[in-house]
């Protein structure tokens, strides 16, 4: 018999059952939707931490100021650490010598007005490397140069979307806007960049798109904190390679524990630590809500070998009659076999196409960020197609062994 003539007769079965064959695929539809729509919650969690890693940089450390709250800064209020300061980024730049740059960085509360407009954004202080080391450019005019941070001057690189929002569709290069009570001349407009804030976020990142930066020595000069006017909120560090990463950060750690008096106010955050510490949770996340979805795979093949055992019984004497006219074990065998492996399929095809909506309403509703790979597909298409071989062989096998003569025997 050939093979085209065992499809047929086995797509022609199935549509003469055409409620017990829909049924029977269910299993497969949903196992394969679930296990698409997991793995494609996983595949977004891992492209937006690597996008979010991009930002920072790999070769990047971050130490931030964290202030002492409760019965910690109870435990260090006898000793004496005035937090994060301009003086920490200058010691960490004479005693790491690995480094690209170091970068101080100064979050400032004021208002940012332009005539009767004011922009949400946040005034950020930062020095002439700061752009640099952060991989950030310019779309018009200039960034902060060193010139600049010497004379503290008032001048300010605007964010994409502070100059939408102030200045609309005008070149806002050489304008001047109005940060609490003082000017500041426009020298450059940021670059916009895409930034993704799902529920899979390894790491809290402000919207770049919304600073407006000014050089540290004018933050620090014209925004002075009284209790502690050289104070920063963080340091940017730039290592020269990788590998020296975790390294470089032990030595900051050592530099902040002296200057600090041991008192842990500051946070050192390390991108690339982050990141493999993402991917292996991630890891784990793929490889259990895989297997779990891969359980509706099981109990459809289960399901699957249920119906066939069935539908052998109830053809039983047609079985005998095609081994009566010269089919052989092999014949039969590859008969129902085809049928489940159709059924299975056809489940698969189904199955794709609910895990793809699945994906897509988990993005529109549950707010996750979720990437369908060619893999996840291939990879749940081709458990489908197993399931289907791996449970139709029993019932094909028991098919194709059946006595013809006590077949044909049978009413």
């Amino acid at each position: 018999m050939e093979y085209s003539e065992n499809l047929r007769i086995g797509f022609k079965n199935i549509m003469v059952h055409k409620l017990r064959s829909l049924l029977t695929t269910l299993g497969i539809i949903f196992g394969v939707g679930s296990v698409i729509s997991m793995l494609s919650i996983g595949e977004g969690a891992k492209r937006e931490a690597l996008e979010q890693i991009k930002l920072l940089g790999t070769n990047n450390i971050r130490i931030n100021y964290t202030p002492l709250t409760g019965d910690k800064a109870k435990e260090d209020e006898g000793k004496y650490s005035a937090g994060l300061s301009y003086n920490d980024a200058i010691l960490i730049k004479e005693n790491l010598s690995n480094v690209n740059g170091v970068s101080p960085i100064k979050f400032v509360d004021a208002p940012i007005l332009f005539g009767n407009k004011e922009s949400t954004g946040r005034v950020v202080g930062v020095d002439n490397i700061y752009a640099s080391i952060t991989g950030f450019r310019t779309q018009a005019g200039r960034f902060i140069a060193e010139l600049d941070i010497g004379n503290a001057n008032r001048v300010c690189v605007i964010g994409a979307e502070v100059k939408n929002e102030l200045f609309g569709y005008r070149d806002p290069v050489g304008r001047r806007i109005k940060l609490a009570a003082e000017w500041f001349t426009v020298i450059g407009v940021m670059e916009e960049k895409s930034l993704k804030k799902g529920k899979s976020s390894v790491i809290k990142l402000r919207d770049i798109n919304k600073d407006v930066y000014i050089p540290i020595t004018t933050a620090l000069k014209r925004f002075r904190d009284g209790e502690r006017p050289k104070a920063i909120d963080e340091i940017a560090v730039q290592v020269k390679k990788a590998d020296q990463v975790v390294r470089s950060a032990d030595v900051v750690n050592r530099i902040l524990e002296r200057t600090h008096n041991r008192v842990k106010d500051y946070e050192i955050i390390i991108p690339a630590e982050l990141l493999a510490q993402s991917q292996r949770t991630q890891k784990v996340f793929n490889i259990v809500m895989g297997s779990i979805a891969a359980i509706s795979l099981l109990v459809g093949g289960i399901g699957i070998m249920n119906i066939m055992l069935a539908t052998v019984t109830e053809r039983t004497k047609e079985i005998g009659i095609r081994r009566a006219l010269g089919a052989t074990e092999q014949d039969i065998m590859h008969q129902f076999l085809n049928e489940t492996v159709l059924i299975s399929a056809t489940g698969g095809i189904l199955g794709i196409i609910v895990g793809i909506a699945m994906a897509q309403g988990i993005n529109a509703f549950a707010n996750w960020e979720t990437v369908i790979s060619f893999i996840s597909v291939a990879v749940a298409f081709g458990i489908s197609a197993l399931v289907g071989i791996v449970f139709g062989m029993y019932p094909a096998k028991k098919a194709a062994q059946m006595n013809p003569i006590a077949a044909l025997r049978t009413e």
